[in-house]
């Protein structure tokens, strides 16, 4: 997670994270997982702010294969996923949070974690 500007409160903002295997190359092997390349948590240390995230969003699945069916192009498969994964967020309000990515790998769930402060 790198960015050049400062997060700020209210500014939407695409977190992307690559997934590298255990070389340091991108991940070949990402498979979904309920039904997305991702899910992330953005959580306040404080526990204030709780949000969980899709790839495409927070709306719901249903409602985006009705409005949108091209916006979740690996749905009926898992193969060809990219090892980058990006969720669109903005923060409600300063303050520090950490950030849990999860992501499948051949049969298993790992979880990434990092920290962000927002000024």
């Amino acid at each position: 997670m790198r960015d050049a500007h400062p997060l700020t409160p209210k500014r939407l903002t695409m977190f992307t994270f690559r997934v590298d295997d255990a070389d340091g190359q991108p991940a070949g092997d990402l498979e979904l997982y309920m039904g997305m390349p991702g899910h992330a948590i953005f959580l306040r240390r404080d526990r204030r702010v709780f949000a969980h995230v899709h790839p495409s969003g927070s709306a719901p699945m249903a409602a985006l294969d009705i409005a949108m069916p091209s916006t979740r192009p690996h749905a009926q498969h898992g193969a060809g996923l990219p090892a980058t994964v990006s969720f669109p967020y903005g923060f409600p309000e300063p303050g520090d949070y950490r950030i849990f990515v999860q992501v499948k790998r051949p049969g298993r769930v790992v979880t990434g974690v990092f920290d962000a402060h927002v000024e």
